[in-house]
């Protein structure tokens, strides 16, 4: 007996799921025919396997479904994407890869010489934000001491990326995981807590950035039922959508949160599928026409996707 593939082009969801139906329905016939145990035993795990496969090929509408992927480049980046007017940014521990957005050729790169002082510092870049002509990284030392956290600022003026300085955060919050800036001017910090329990801990910081330093203005903590699908890990990105809801990840599941801030806390909306990440740090691209989000699949590649906003 063989199944029946499922034409992308041509077979519809409802065509499938009465294939479906239908061979279940002769399974069952089979198994009332015969009484031979190792027939029924083997039509049991054939049915088993159909309505497992019935259930993965979609026995309804993902939520965010319609996210159409359009780009992938072949870019490593470990930890996340940054995204620019005419650049993308790709994100590793201690390295950054400034590429064309088009073609995603690499124009420039750099590496942090941790033999300098002034870059001994570096172990764990996060994520990033083009703000201006600055590149704005989060940085820990995960690994060595979590807690030791900085923004990094790189200044990209005339298409170059040219370390600018180190701004060194309070290690009270937990790991500084990312940042970024809202459409109403106002800056955001992820602090990641790890462990099944303890990442409840884990906290979103407003600031304000006046003259080259960072003031706190709150704090804010995630839904419990966001912080349940990331396991021991926490929030690996963030990026703020120009109408005030705020998409996060977790470390490496292929879904986008997507929150909202409503009477002074953080409320889940929904879960965004159907785009080509896995975890990591994420980027809104504000200067797209059209509502693009990027991504990683971490050593993988680097990928666009056009979002299909959904009414609340």
């Amino acid at each position: 007996m063989t199944t029946k593939p499922i034409n992308a082009e041509g077979s519809s969801i409802r065509e499938w799921k009465l294939y479906v139906y239908r061979m279940n329905c002769n399974c069952l016939n089979k198994m009332m025919r015969y009484r031979d145990v190792g027939f029924e035993w083997k039509y049991a795990m054939w049915c088993i396997l159909i309505l497992f496969t019935s259930i993965r090929a979609g026995a309804g509408p993902a939520k965010g479904g319609g996210n159409r992927e359009v780009k992938i480049f072949p870019i490593i980046a470990s930890q996340g994407v940054a995204v620019g007017k005419d650049h993308f940014y790709a994100i590793s521990n201690t390295s950054v890869q400034m590429c064309d957005k088009s073609s995603g050729r690499v124009l420039r790169k750099w590496k942090a010489d941790t033999s300098q002082e002034e870059f001994s510092h570096f172990k764990h870049l996060n994520s990033g934000t083009v703000v201006g002509d600055k590149l704005y990284c989060a940085h820990s030392r995960y690994g060595v001491d979590a807690n030791n956290c900085s923004v990094e600022i790189w200044d990209l003026a005339g298409g170059e990326m040219a370390h600018e300085k180190s701004i060194k955060m309070p290690r009270d919050h937990g790991s500084l995981t990312w940042v970024d800036k809202d459409s109403n001017g106002d800056w955001w910090m992820c602090y990641g807590v790890y462990g099944k329990i303890k990442n409840r801990q884990t906290q979103l910081l407003q600031y304000q950035y006046v003259d080259g330093e960072f003031t706190q203005k709150a704090h804010y903590f995630f839904p419990h039922s966001v912080v349940e699908h990331w396991g021991r890990m926490s929030c690996s990105g963030g990026s703020w959508e120009a109408d005030g809801k705020l998409y996060i990840t977790g470390h490496d599941h292929a879904s986008v949160y997507v929150l909202q801030m409503v009477e002074g806390e953080l409320r889940f909306l929904r879960e965004e599928k159907g785009l080509a990440i896995k975890g990591q740090a994420i980027a809104w691209d504000r200067f797209s026409e059209h509502p693009t989000l990027w991504g990683i699949v971490r050593n993988k590649h680097v990928s666009r996707t056009l979002m299909a906003h959904q009414k609340e």
